[in-house]
């Protein structure tokens, strides 16, 4: 009997700890530095902007004052951004019922239809947002694609990312679990 007490209680640790979200320690800068993410310094608030998802309802960005926003500006001809989708859809999912929103803004210049089967094509659920003539992405002065934007919950840009990245990663994790609790 007290074998099976035993082993019941050691079962039910193991399920508790694999459950735990997996975190690593370190400050926001630290964390910035180790994704290479560059900080945005100061009060530096995003430009706002409507844009329609695929589809056709307006979204506009101050809707989502308040939560942790990671904007994520890509294409479907892009290989860097087609690389960093599964882990941007892992981390969609991580957060999605937390003070959290990503927003992906297509910047394909064939509107909706090609955004719209590649989404559907590798089942992404993530908010995907249409920029087919580039003004949203003029506005946030990108160069290149992919790049993505940290917007705490202050709504003040904190970050800026340019080229792809694992968005699955641990040190990713982390620093949005403390963006939200922040």
């Amino acid at each position: 009997m007290k074998e099976k007490i035993y082993f019941y209680c050691l079962f039910l640790i193991f399920i508790f700890l694999f459950n735990l979200p997996f975190t690593v320690e370190g400050s926001e800068e630290d964390l910035f530095s180790k994704i290479r993410i560059t900080p945005i310094k100061g009060d530096k608030k995003p430009p706002d902007f409507s844009l329609k998802d695929l589809d056709g309802r307006k979204v506009e960005l101050k809707q989502f004052r308040g939560k942790v926003i990671l904007l994520n500006f890509w294409a479907t001809w892009c290989s860097p951004c087609k690389e960093e989708m599964p882990p941007l859809e892992t981390l969609h999912q991580e957060f999605k019922k937390k003070n959290f929103v990503l927003l992906a803004i297509s910047v394909d210049y064939g509107g909706v239809k090609p955004v719209k089967e590649f989404i559907d094509k590798h089942h992404y659920t993530f908010p995907v947002l249409l920029d087919p003539k580039c003004e949203v992405l003029e506005l946030f002065q990108v160069k290149g694609i992919p790049t993505t934007f940290i917007i705490d919950k202050k709504g003040r840009m904190v970050g800026k990312a340019v080229g792809p990245r694992d968005w699955k990663r641990p040190e990713v994790i982390s620093l949005i679990y403390l963006l939200i609790e922040k």
